[in-house]
């Protein structure tokens, strides 16, 4: 085998002669090229059977070499990122449809191998898209290489020496700073950037008619650079690194707290400092077995706005080791997360002590080809490593009280139902607490959360859903403030607080491009504990996840809990956004959100954007 990835094979021709042959393997194309092996012809006395032998040896040699490097190419073990990426929201949508049957939505980000396999399943079943559909179907193909497309490049390889530095940065061209690929490893080094520009304006509820004194306006501009390097090597270790810095270049920051990657970035919101957001991650994968271990976005839950399990898009994303165990209808998955405590000196700097805190997590899905069943079961702690919780098959409430019932133990279940195509249901029960003998009674300690979504795909290239989420009092709350599921001082399960519910709908309408046009309206209601002017705590309703009910010599909170007590707030908002892809790489976002909390606010976004990141 030469040093370009070619092979050199010998078979026999008709006229029973030994010939050289040159074949270049591609998944997209196969071609021989035959020369004679010096020049001369060698007759080949044997007879005519073991002629035919040989021959058929020899096919059958190009053909196994020809699909391994088809599957071997492929071989993509890193993840995808969730935030910002389009690609999940078209699986939602061929997923509604039905076209991928024993997949799951309710774990992410994905492999990139898992990716590709469901947008070609998807291509397999092409009658059951409209023809905007295919559009954005083609494009992701084009994206994740399942369709070859040119590509330019800052350092030239001998499989890519077009240049970025000349008029096809303008053109559908993939851009790399450097990329490479064989039959065993690829790697891809690319720029991220963007540049946007937010205006905020707003008005008082006791003066929404009044259009001058008490309208209230900023803006904000801000630019973003970064780099992406990801890869694969020997087809089973897969990597993944992200940096981006977004500074302020003109304007209030604040604005930006609308995104969630700055409203949870600390050295923005407090230093008033860059922003620098980085995830990362490495995993390998043979046959069935999968781990990894890095930083990044996680969403666990199944739903369609709501993650109760995991949600580090409204959180710090935080480290974690994964195991897996996966097959075609049953996956087993166990995680160890490090989480960031609560100060128990200062709060940020060299002097600042905070003492561990980590979540184990582990689960049990079954995907069935009409949806998914899953168990899962965690357990928070505040101390030093247990070992124990590294046990990666184990029932965590057991461990836990045979270690001294110290920890915070949740369990819980996840569904996905599709009874019809174009139609499916997903729901989640988050079980904190519970006492068999005062259920229906409105005790404090039964802390339970739910949601359950609606989603439909019947009406040509839209998406339709309509989710109800549900968290009763003092749910992820513990008597030690320290065990309470929160990161960095934020809760990481959950887009609502404890004594709160929500409705959502969310339209996306497909159009032709790999950005949807999305419609999300909530509309949330919230029972705060009740302060006095002071800041003292005078009646305890659950709606905090760090105080727990109260049993002290001074102060004791009631069993009984009201769904929604307390200091009752109304929260509505409305976002609309929609992309486009000018070519290949860069993109143009619009948003629009309006919300209201004790003012009207309304924010305007416009985002050029390198990659999506």
């Amino acid at each position: 085998m030469e040093k370009n990835y070619s092979y050199n094979l010998f078979f026999i021709n008709k006229k029973g002669c030994f010939e050289k042959s040159y074949f270049k393997l591609s998944p997209q194309t196969c071609f021989m090229k035959s020369t004679l092996n010096n020049g001369k012809q060698k007759q080949y006395q044997n007879n005519k059977i073991v002629d035919n032998i040989l021959c058929k040896i020899c096919l059958k040699i190009v053909f196994l070499i020809f699909v391994f490097s088809i599957y071997i190419v492929k071989a993509q073990v890193e993840n995808v990122p969730v935030v910002n990426n389009p690609v999940y929201d078209f699986l939602l949508q061929i997923e509604t449809k039905g076209i991928l049957p024993h997949y799951s939505l309710s774990q992410l980000p994905l492999q990139k191998k898992t990716i590709i396999s469901a947008l070609k399943l998807a291509r397999d079943n092409d009658s059951l898209l409209t023809n905007i559909e295919k559009k954005v179907l083609t494009k992701f193909e084009k994206e994740y290489q399942i369709i070859s497309n040119e590509r330019a490049v800052a350092v030239s390889t001998e499989a890519d020496t077009n240049s970025i530095f000349s008029s096809k940065i303008w053109q559908d061209y993939d851009k790399s700073f450097y990329y490479y690929s064989d039959s065993n490893s690829n790697v891809a080094i690319i720029p991220l950037g963007s540049v946007e520009y937010f205006i905020k304006n707003g008005k008082t509820d006791n003066n929404l008619a009044e259009t001058d004194n008490n309208s209230q306006a900023s803006n904000l501009f801000m630019g973003t650079l970064g780099l992406r390097l990801s890869g694969t090597l020997s087809n089973q270790f897969g990597y993944y690194f992200q940096f981006t810095n977004s500074a302020v270049l003109k304007g209030d920051s604040s604005i930006a707290l609308i995104d969630n990657k700055y409203a949870t970035s600390k050295q923005f919101t407090f230093y008033k400092h860059d922003a620098d957001i980085s995830e990362s991650h490495i995993a390998y994968q043979k046959d069935w077995f999968y781990a990894s271990i890095g930083r990044e976005t996680r969403l666990f839950g199944a739903g369609l706005d709501q993650r109760l399990i995991i949600n580090n898009a409204v959180s710090p994303s935080f480290d974690a080791i994964t195991l897996k165990a996966k097959f075609k209808t049953f996956e087993y998955t166990f995680s160890h997360n490090s989480l960031l405590n609560l100060p128990d000196i200062g709060s940020v700097g060299a002097f600042t002590i905070i003492s561990p805190k980590y979540t184990a997590q582990n689960s049990f899905t079954f995907l069935p080809s009409w949806g998914e069943i899953s168990f899962f079961q965690s357990v928070i702690y505040a101390r030093s490593l247990e070992l124990g919780y590294l046990i990666p098959i184990s029932f965590l409430k057991t461990l836990e009280t045979n270690l001294g019932e110290r920890d915070k133990v949740d369990i819980g279940f996840t569904t996905v139902v599709r009874p019809v195509k174009n139609f499916q249901i997903k729901a989640t029960w988050y079980l904190d607490d519970l006492k068999f003998s005062e259920i229906g009674n409105s005790y404090w300690g039964n802390k339970t959360a739910w949601n359950i979504a609606a989603i439909t795909s019947a009406i040509p290239n839209i998406n339709l859903g309509i989710e109800y989420t549900r968290v009763e009092p003092y749910t992820f709350s513990h008597f030690n403030p320290q065990n309470s599921a929160t990161t960095d001082g934020m809760l990481f399960c959950s887009t609502i607080q404890p004594n709160s519910d929500r409705i959502t709908a969310l339209l996306n309408l497909w159009w032709g491009e790999k950005y949807p046009l999305q419609i999300k309206y909530s509309h949330t209601r919230y029972g705060k504990n009740i302060y006095d002017a002071d800041g003292n705590l005078i009646k305890n309703v659950g709606g905090d996840p760090f105080i727990s009910r109260r049993y002290t010599d001074e102060i004791i909170d009631s069993y009984y809990v009201t769904f929604l007590d307390g200091d009752l707030n109304y929260y509505n908002r409305i976002d609309i956004t929609a992309g486009y892809e000018i070519f290949r790489g860069l993109s143009i976002h619009f948003s629009f959100s309006n919300s209201k909390i004790e003012k009207y606010y309304n924010y305007y976004r416009v985002l050029f954007r390198i990659y999506d990141f």
